[in-house]
């Protein structure tokens, strides 16, 4: 909402803040008129032009409960009261609220009206339904047959529509109403019915808008009630025709005496039938039962092409594929001696990829410090199965990459594995869009992790002319006993694989994305301890899913 200059606001507060003395009768000055007199300037011309519409309702309605039955003068109670009706219809859209209010003040004073500085569109459709169902400006009551049409509009109640038949409404809007007319619905009551129901009206021609009350909602004899609601871009009521006070109304029989209703132009619509054909009429297939579809304007058989699949709910069934790197933390002292290498469960390769089975000097070097390192990287396809409505069970098969080359390491390079993820939120798999989720999971999988070491080979061990030396190179192998040692560099880097596994058990979790019913993107991270050889390892995950 603009806010107004100060001339329209000096308007504003000569128009709710200064006594109306030739509309309004005379009263004495009862004990809160100025009270509310000051509630209703500070209401309109400070909180609803700065759009504080909360508050402004707030001080109006304290204004009218402080006025109670005989505290204000009866014109200055329905000027809050109108003011009241402005708030809740032109500010809030509460446009119910709003005749209600309007109706309670005219009550008081026939003559209250809405300033026209403030008179939009949906402040007049409430007050002009206010005053309708108080039969004021000779307007008919809730007995008459039909409530007058807006302007810009024309539109016959149709008088009667035989039971279990479809009920064609149509509206016909001025071409200079269509450029403002965004949506038309109808809101109805069927007969026997509690609740209200609105349908939205499909264009129909150059300037109409048509709609089918289905076979559902005349399905016994007595009274439609209904009313027409034509909005803006902004969901503002530019027009209509009835309203739920004072509806438009249709007699719904068993038998009818007159020409059935219909469009301009269309054929009535017929008897509804369960399976064997469709109505007539038609705008879209929604309007055809199951099996047919809209044709020029008629339910048609829908061929076998056509046939929709039918919903068979969330799918039950997923395909995975996952890559996973994992991040182990471990340390070591002496992990390339022989001892340290079946101790700490590390084997030490050289440059050229043999396995290096020296003798380095002990307490120098050839250690790994505490931390994190990357470790072998898998790949892995999975299949899940839903149970329930948040829990998958399956299980996930793969190899693993970036593992020990050297001939006497053995690793075992396949993943196999059995999880159970519970998805966290009601009926997660029945839409699109995030659901995040937490696992459990355990299986087969080694793990190898490289790291450089340097060593300083033993100087008296390899036979070395001056073991202090360590440029002085080795003349011998520095453990002969096993076999493949050889005669070692005195210093050298060794890459050193930490092998942990071959089991593990896992718990995790992440979130997965659906941007379709059957296809979703995951990313996770679980936390690993290896057994029987012990690592922790953390595993990032990052996969894609197919459901069927």
């Amino acid at each position: 909402m603009r806010p107004l200059g100060f001339f329209s606001r000096a308007l504003l507060a000569l128009a709710f803040g200064s006594p109306l003395l030739c509309a309004l009768p005379a009263h004495a000055a009862a004990p809160k008129d100025a009270q509310a007199e000051k509630a209703i300037t500070q209401a309109m011309d400070v909180d609803y032009l700065e759009t504080k519409f909360d508050q402004a309702e707030k001080r109006l309605r304290a204004a009218i409960d402080a006025c109670g039955a005989d505290k204000c003068t009866p014109s200055v109670k329905a000027r809050a009261l109108v003011a009241l009706g402005v708030v809740l219809a032109g500010g809030k859209k509460q446009l119910e609220d709003a005749r209600e209010v309007f109706v309670e003040a005219l009550t008081l004073d026939k003559s209250a009206k809405p300033d026209e500085d403030m008179s939009s569109g949906e402040v007049k459709y409430a007050y002009e339904n206010a005053r309708k169902q108080l039969k004021l400006d000779g307007a008919p009551g809730a007995g008459g047959k039909a409530a007058p049409s807006g302007q810009g509009i024309t539109h016959t109640a149709p008088v009667e529509q035989r039971v279990d038949t479809p009920l064609p409404l149509y509206v016909r809007l001025a071409p200079e109403l269509l450029q403002d007319a965004k949506k038309v619905t109808v809101t109805f009551l069927a007969p026997g019915a509690g609740d209200w129901k609105t349908l939205v009206m499909k264009k129909v021609g150059e300037f109409g808008f048509g709609i089918n009350v289905p076979c559902t909602d005349v399905t016994k004899e007595g009274k439609l009630d209904y009313y027409i609601t034509i909005t803006d871009a902004d969901g503002a009521i530019v027009t209509g025709a009835g309203s739920r006070a004072q509806p438009l109304s249709t007699a719904i029989k068993a038998r009818i005496e007159g020409e059935p209703p219909s469009w301009p132009g269309f054929a009535p619509p017929e008897l509804c039938v369960k399976v064997e054909s469709g109505p007539k009429q038609c705008l879209d297939d929604n309007q055809c039962n199951a099996g047919y579809a809209c044709i020029s304007g008629e339910c048609t058989k829908r061929p076998d092409a056509f046939e929709e699949p039918k919903d068979t709910g969330p799918r039950k069934n997923w395909v995975s594929l996952t890559i996973a790197p994992d991040i182990s933390i471990f340390s070591g002292q002496d992990v390339c001696s022989v001892d340290g290498q079946e101790r700490e469960h590390f084997v030490c390769v050289r440059e050229d990829g043999s396995r290096y089975l020296g003798a380095p000097t002990p307490g120098v070097a050839n250690n790994v410090s505490g931390g994190l390192a990357l470790s072998t990287i898998r790949v892995m396809a999975g299949y899940d199965r839903l149970f329930l409505d948040n829990i998958l069970a399956g299980v996930r098969i793969g190899f693993a990459f970036r593992t020990s080359s050297a001939d006497e390491a053995s690793f075992l390079p396949v993943h196999a594995e059995l999880r159970g993820t519970y998805f966290i939120g009601k009926n997660p798999f029945a839409s699109i869009g995030a659901r995040p989720f937490v696992f459990a999971a355990a299986g087969l999988a080694q793990i190898d992790t490289p790291v450089n070491v340097e060593v300083l080979e033993d100087g008296v061990a390899c036979g070395a002319a001056n073991p202090a030396d360590q440029n002085s190179p080795c003349t011998k192998p520095g453990n002969p006993a096993y076999e493949g040692t050889r005669v070692e560099q005195r210093v050298q880097s060794l890459k050193a694989y930490k092998q942990a596994g071959q089991g593990f058990l896992a718990l995790g979790g992440g979130l997965q994305y659906a941007p379709l019913e059957r296809v979703a993107i995951s990313v996770g991270l679980r936390a690993n301890v290896t057994l029987p050889v012990v690592t922790f390892v953390l595993t990032p995950e990052v996969g894609a899913t197919i459901g069927f």
